[in-house]
């Protein structure tokens, strides 16, 4: 009698021992939970999770209690994890996703509710994407405009840093919501970042279907911790520079925000990816931001693509924003020009060779001297969403329209004239004239100066400059090229329709005749 009790009290220790162990870590991803917005067609949405090794995990997408999508898969002994890739489903919702682990004939189940299929976009960068929209203009108003985007849906990762690359968020500040007043205006610098909702809320406004959004920002960080070591390797960047303390106060060191804050993420279906960063690099590796940056997005895409099993596109849109105007040491005069040059690779747009699918949100006029964060975080976010959405209709939803300001195409010198000519790829509207935004680079026994080149004449494409301070050989010319270009709006050559400002560019003279072709310089 006794033996058949220790027997029975053991199979039962060693059942309740085998139910509990196939329970724990059953669970979805950090990031899968409800009201979440998964990737629509033609892409499929990855589900993933943790769970027993060798288990059975059978996930179902249900719609009004019915299933309509089973997937079948098994635990992998190396990582406990377990991954399914959904058929592509239309936009829409909602949809409960039901995880179901087996194990013997144990069983444990997972939900998530109130899912949305739509179109996924990640934010990143430093503080200006960090913002919130209790920081931005017209707070109040933005703040009440949550009713009629509830299929927005907004999720933002904490800041954390980590050594080596994590499987899995450590931590999330909010987790998938619908956006409300609080959840939008929690604080300064914390939780939902502005620049990333008043982008998805241009967005839905054009697709009318839901739009997902994930911000994972940290203020005053350069590009090295948001970049992976073999990124940063490729363009080598030495892993020891001075900090400039104005500039950068958050984490510097080499891919530790990648670590914890992006790598984690690679398993999702994403759409597309904005970026708002740069400030902390006016004044650490500069010179070589038209390598890291680049690089960056490449590293990113592949990462994507290979993480969520080829349903993220390789080369997925990005976009960026180029950075405004603010105030500092006169020090760095020249470093904030140079940082908007190599955030375009030295081109001076994009999309190009080296940044293929990319666009860009001009924001050198949206200066803001008074702001309250200062001069450095410009509050018009508004604005910069709305270029920014512009650049996403007509690159990742392949929609015709106006999405960057004029650049000249061709610049004749007229040297019997004293005039620079320049021909715009698009019409031009002269806002205002300026007769120190074009400067002319004079050289002489290889000693150079750069001089204003007032503005002359102009026409609905065409614009001439006069050079006739320059007594020697004209070499290049440059626009917009200094920390403050103009005030609020008020630069000196905008696009008619769409007020796209001209951006910033330089280019090479290389030829003293006329009719000569100039080059954009690299």
């Amino acid at each position: 009698m006794i033996a058949s009790e220790f027997v029975l009290g053991l199979v039962l220790r060693l059942f309740l021992q085998a139910h509990v162990s196939a329970d724990v870590g059953f669970r979805f991803a950090s990031y899968i939970d409800d009201y979440m917005v998964l990737q629509r067609e033609p892409a499929g949405a990855v589900i993933w999770g943790y769970g027993a090794p060798r288990a059975t995990v059978t996930v179902t997408l249900c719609r009004d209690q019915e299933p309509i999508m089973k997937k079948v898969t098994s635990v992998k002994a190396d990582s406990n994890t377990w991954t399914v890739v959904l058929d592509p489903m239309k936009p829409g919702g909602p949809y409960e996703v039901m995880a179901q682990q087996t194990l013997g004939r144990i069983n444990f189940t997972q939900r998530v509710h109130d899912v949305l299929f739509g179109d996924v976009w990640l934010c990143s960068g430093q503080s200006n994407m960090k913002m919130t929209v209790s920081q931005v203009f017209n707070a109040t108003a933005e703040l009440s405009d949550t009713a009629a985007y509830q299929s927005v849906r907004i999720l933002s990762v904490s800041s954390t840093q980590a050594q080596q690359e994590l499987e899995d968020l450590a931590k999330v500040d909010l987790r998938w919501s619908k956006p409300t007043s609080k959840n939008l205006g929690h604080g300064n610098f914390t939780y939902m970042s502005a620049v990333c909702w008043l982008f998805g809320r241009f967005l839905y406004d054009a697709l009318r279907y839901p739009v997902g959004l994930l911000s994972s920002s940290w203020n005053g960080t350069p590009i090295e911790a948001w970049s992976s070591r073999r990124s940063l390797e490729a363009c080598g960047v030495p892993r020891s520079g001075s900090m400039p303390s104005d500039l950068q106060f958050g984490p510097s060191a080499h891919s530790v925000l990648w670590n914890a804050m992006i790598h984690p993420l690679r398993n999702m279906t994403l759409k597309g990816v904005i970026w708002y960063q740069g400030e902390s690099n006016v004044n650490f590796n500069r010179d070589l931001y038209n390598c890291t940056f680049p690089l960056l997005i490449d590293d990113w895409r592949q990462t994507f693509h290979d993480g969520s099993q080829g349903q993220t596109e390789r080369f997925f849109p990005f976009g960026f924003v180029q950075l405004s105007s603010y105030l500092f040491d006169e020090a760095l005069d020249d470093g904030l020009p140079q940082i908007r040059w190599h955030q375009t690779a030295d081109f001076g747009y994009v999309p190009n060779q080296r940044m293929p699918n990319t666009f860009m949100a001009a924001s050198v006029d949206l200066c803001d001297r008074n702001s309250p964060f200062g001069s450095i975080h410009p509050r018009d976010k508004q604005t910069v969403a709305y270029r920014l959405h512009l650049g996403a209709r007509a690159l990742a939803y392949g929609e015709k329209l106006i999405f960057q300001g004029p650049l000249p195409q061709k610049i004749e010198l007229l040297a019997d004239k004293g005039l620079l000519n320049l021909t715009y790829s698009q019409p031009i509207k002269v806002q205002r004239r300026d007769d120190k935004i074009f400067e002319v680079s004079c050289c002489s026994d290889h000693q150079c100066k750069w001089l204003p080149a007032p503005m002359d004449t102009f026409s609905t494409q065409s614009l001439a400059l006069n050079i006739t301070s320059c007594q020697d050989t004209p070499a290049a010319l440059r626009y917009a090229w200094t920390p403050w270009p103009c005030e609020y709006k008020q630069c000196a050559l905008y696009h008619p329709t769409s007020t796209l400002p001209a951006p910033p560019f330089l280019a090479l003279i290389t030829s003293p005749s006329p009719g000569y072709h100039s080059r954009t310089a690299k």
